[in-house]
């Protein structure tokens, strides 16, 4: 079973199986580089493409000079900067084994051969990062004169090297030969040419005076007619600086994106995380997250409370969930009500996940109609939270085996309240009446649907009788807490009352340590002034119910909370929902919650 469902897996989110019987030289250039006393050599690393599946075999190899970037929060990191050449081949030969990775040869006796990671790149250069090896050489970026003006003699003939290092013998060597300009005359904020013949190998390697001092770094080159592309050092140099921003050490991953002129490669054996994770919705990881075993947080896939299984489900739960043994203390009755009236929701654009949360079957005031009850999260437009995505589709599953296609019904975004039909009906549900008086408890119950499995969540806690302030951004003046602690999943559950099971309120989250939720009396009231447009003749489009005419209540500070009767909201209320990020503590100083 686990095979099939890996193979299903990779088939649907692998690598494109790409063809390449690649055979790959390394071909020298030029002659061994003379020392010129400066630690020029002690810089140059080699770097190689290897297939996983062949032990040495090499697809291409060029150069890389050792940075460091400052400041470090690890000293056993090295960053190389070389070609983008590296990334272009790396992506022509991979394939859907995914098993192609980069390798990393410093200088010196030892002749040290690591594994290296492909970070950030632009159209000019490439960062690769290696751990656990501390060069006592890199080069601080701003330890080298820039040379704004040219100087005649670099003009001449034989006035520079272009240096590279041969990843199989860790030979170092030179091409002499000389810049040319371009036609405009200055080389400020342009890219040089070098008629110094290299190879392959000599790409990311440094071009240097005959003293040793950096004029810039080969970007690339044409065999044929001997004549190498140059990123001058100065433009080096604010790249490095441009891509400092946002590589680990230096960024906020809470909302780390990258802008149009900078990409990331999904690292090598990772293919199928990437594109597994896109298409649930989460952002791409940064550079070297997968690759140290970074976090995602703030997901939907996370669990909270105890865990309640089903028939039919082939794993058990004794290593998953909290000690709570929330249901072990219900009574069967409630439970089994409970568990029909739950459900898990998710919504699509496409095939990309738009959002989860769990929804309440609950009977309509008019026919008693089964329909399930949320939070208007679920229907929001991503890039306007003030309108819903007509385009999403719902899809609703009650555990075992009941999926259905959910339609919006009713949605009110000021409480963000939506009500969902299904388009067939469901078997063994049992609908509860929200919309009679309801005597409240202190001790109260928060469940949720997990988002793989559909198993019910709960959490137990009680009403709190603080008001809802502090350090939450959800400024709805009409909700209320409870010490239940749930995760993005439970939104939208149900808040129901221990004794008997009854529902409470809908819960939110915050992030806190404590869930807001809208109370019962509060959602009863907005439903049962109005129909469902399913139940109109002539209806087909889901009604917006923020502007539905409802009793006012006394200001508070000088302003009315609710809706008036000319659909103007005097005070607006702010529904955000925690957005998923990356974490390692590696690079970032603020630990999750």
């Amino acid at each position: 079973m686990w095979k099939k469902n890996r193979t299903d897996f990779c088939e649907k989110y692998g690598h494109p199986d790409q063809k390449s019987n690649r055979s790959f030289v390394e071909k020298p250039f030029g002659s061994a580089y003379v020392d010129c006393d400066t630690s020029l050599p002690s810089n140059i690393v080699s770097l190689a493409l290897v297939d996983g599946n062949y032990e040495n075999k090499i697809l291409f190899a060029c150069s890389g000079i050792a940075m460091e970037r400052l400041p470090m929060k690890n000293p056993e990191v090295t960053i190389v900067v070389t070609s983008k050449r590296l990334v272009e081949e790396f992506k022509e030969i991979r394939n859907r084994d995914d098993k192609v990775k980069v390798e990393v040869r410093f200088p010196g006796k030892k002749n040290i051969c690591v594994d290296g990671l492909l970070g950030l790149y632009d159209k000019y250069i490439a960062f690769v990062t290696c751990f656990y090896y501390s060069d006592p050489c890199k080069i601080h970026v701003d330890e080298h004169q820039m040379y704004r003006d040219l100087k005649p003699e670099y003009l001449r003939p034989n006035s520079v090297e272009a240096v590279g290092r041969a990843f199989s013998s860790g030979t170092l060597m030179s091409a002499k030969g000389q810049i040319y300009l371009p036609t405009s005359g200055s080389h400020e904020g342009h890219l040089m040419y070098s008629n110094c013949a290299i190879t392959e190998a000599g790409l990311g390697g440094p071009v240097v005076t005959k003293t040793g001092r950096f004029i810039g770094l080969n970007i690339d080159c044409d065999t044929k007619d001997n004549s190498t592309l140059i990123l001058p050092w100065e433009l080096l140099m604010e790249r490095l600086v441009y891509f400092e921003k946002y590589s680990p050490n230096s960024t906020n991953y809470r909302e780390y994106t990258l802008p149009k002129d900078l990409f990331s490669v999904v690292p090598p054996g990772h293919w199928n995380t990437v594109k597994y994770l896109t298409s649930m919705g989460y952002p791409e990881p940064p550079p070297l997250m997968l690759e140290t075993s970074g976090k995602l947080c703030d997901k939907f896939e996370e669990d909270f409370g105890d865990l309640y299984g089903y028939k039919g489900l082939d794993y058990n739960l004794w290593c998953r969930g909290t000690e709570e043994l929330v249901f072990s203390k219900l009574r069967t009755e409630v439970l089994r009500k409970l568990c029909r009236r739950v459900v898990l929701l998710t919504s699509y654009n496409g095939d990309m996940r738009s959002f989860a949360c769990t929804g309440y079957i609950i009977k309509w005031h008019k026919k008693g109609t089964p329909v399930i009850l949320t939070s208007a999260s679920l229907i929001r437009s991503l890039n306007n939270e003030d309108t819903i995505d007509e385009k999403l589709k719902i899809a609703v599953f009650l555990p075992p085996n009941q999926h259905a296609t959910g339609t919006l019904e009713l949605y009110h975004l000021d409480y963000n309240i939506a009500v969902i039909s299904v388009q067939k009906r469901m078997h063994c549900v049992q609908p509860e009446n929200i919309f009679h008086e309801e005597k409240g408890r202190k001790k109260v119950v928060a469940l949720g649907r997990e988002v793989k499995d559909g198993l019910l969540m709960g959490t137990i806690g009680v009403v709190a009788k603080l008001p809802m302030d502090g350090p939450s951004k959800l400024n709805c003046k009409d909700l209320k807490l409870s010490t239940c602690k749930i995760k993005k999943a439970g939104i939208g559950g149900p808040l129901v009352n221990f004794i008997d099971g009854s529902y409470a309120g809908m819960n939110f989250y915050d992030g806190t340590t404590k869930t807001p939720y809208l109370p019962r009396h509060i959602i009863a009231k907005f439903l049962s002034a109005t129909d469902l447009p399913s139940q109109i003749k002539g209806m087909s489009q889901p009604t917006n119910i923020t502007n539905v005419s409802v009793k006012k209540r006394s200001p508070v500070r000088g302003k009315y909370k609710r809706i008036n009767r000319s659909g103007t909201s005097i005070v607006k209320n702010r529904w955000p929902v925690p957005k998923p990020y990356w974490y390692h503590p590696l690079f970032d100083v603020y630990e999750p919650a």
